[in-house]
């Protein structure tokens, strides 16, 4: 503070400033000690306070945002879920009308396995080798 009071005398010295207004800067000068510390510590309470009321309320707005939200993503996943296995229903239609309609084209000019009932993969068949290890 004794260095703020010599750059007033300086500023009066040097003709910046009149004696009025020296003694106004140098009077502030004195009162700032312990007023503005005080005042400071009032305004970071209040905005302390401040913030922990504007962080509750944001708190309580995204619970009732989460809220209203989850029925409206179940349904939208439900929906995924519904579209993607009819599209696949779909798909596997269509690739067994187009087998069907192949008719023995599959092969060219081979004889067509398709009528065959194939037997189900329960390990080599008899025709087959076994094979090594």
């Amino acid at each position: 503070m004794q260095e703020e009071r010599m750059i007033v005398l300086k500023m009066v010295d040097e003709g910046k400033i009149t004696v009025d207004e020296a003694t106004k800067l140098l009077e502030g000068l004195r009162g700032t000690g312990s007023d503005v510390g005080r005042q400071f510590e009032e305004k970071f309470k209040d905005f302390s306070a401040d913030m922990k009321e504007f962080a509750k309320d944001v708190t309580c707005k995204i619970n009732d945002m989460t809220k209203k939200a989850e029925p409206k993503v179940k349904e939208f996943a439900k929906n995924v879920v519904s579209k993607t296995a009819e599209v696949a229903d779909n798909i596997s239609q269509s690739l067994n009308e187009k087998v069907k309609s192949m008719d023995g084209e599959c092969c060219e000019s081979e004889p067509c396995c398709c009528d065959e009932e194939q037997p189900a993969d329960n390990g080599p068949r008899p025709e087959q080798e076994e094979p090594s290890e």
